[in-house]
């Protein structure tokens, strides 16, 4: 999960989240990239550093990408992949646990390691808020995937609140694929990182 400055956040995450996991019996691991300059914030590339960070330690085949304010409300949401690209958070409280849009796919989505590679990860070019999860929904309709939803019942969250990232300026571009890059992380801990521009 990608993040700055959100340690209240982050702390009322880990504390609700990982009873759920450990409830699911499932082997995992949390990655926490936290951008530290002061540039307007890029969930996409902490999301692309979190990947190629995570399957250095680990072999990971399905990896859970989270914004660090939804907390889960329902432990059937299985944190797991599928053989399709998975939007977990379909059902929000500021939403009125409705979908705004068919093409949503942003905070918190499963995807397969392969499908990662895929896709070709997340864009780096959306610097601010919005426009990563729109573009990832292009990169999946161009690789012929499908996007899976929970029903609204078992996919819902609780968004906490936090203070509001200024808009991208690519928010309503239309998709680019980018390469990923890498920087540092490390399991069971966060680490901050300067992604640069």
């Amino acid at each position: 999960m990608g993040c700055r400055d959100r340690e209240k956040s982050l702390q009322t995450l880990m504390h609700h989240l990982h009873p759920i996991l450990q409830r699911q019996q499932i082997d995992y691991g949390i990655y926490v990239i936290e951008q530290t300059f002061s540039k307007p914030f890029n969930r996409a590339k902490l999301f692309n550093i979190g990947y190629s960070e995570a399957l250095k330690h680990n072999n990971y085949s399905c990896l859970i990408f989270h914004d660090v304010d939804l907390l889960p409300l329902n432990d059937r949401n299985m944190y797991a992949c599928s053989q399709q690209p998975r939007h977990m958070s379909s059902s929000i409280n500021i939403f009125r646990y409705n979908l705004p849009y068919a093409e949503l796919f942003g905070g918190v989505s499963a995807i397969s390691a392969a499908q990662f590679r895929k896709l070709n990860g997340f864009s780096n070019r959306y610097f601010g808020w919005g426009g990563e999860d729109d573009d990832m929904y292009e990169r999946v309709k161009k690789q012929r995937m499908s996007i899976t939803r929970w029903p609204m019942h078992i996919s819902r969250y609780t968004m906490l609140s936090h203070r509001k990232e200024t808009p991208s300026e690519h928010r309503f571009e239309q998709a680019s694929y980018t390469f990923l890059g890498t920087l540092c992380s490390h399991t069971g801990r966060k680490l901050p990182v300067n992604i640069g521009s």
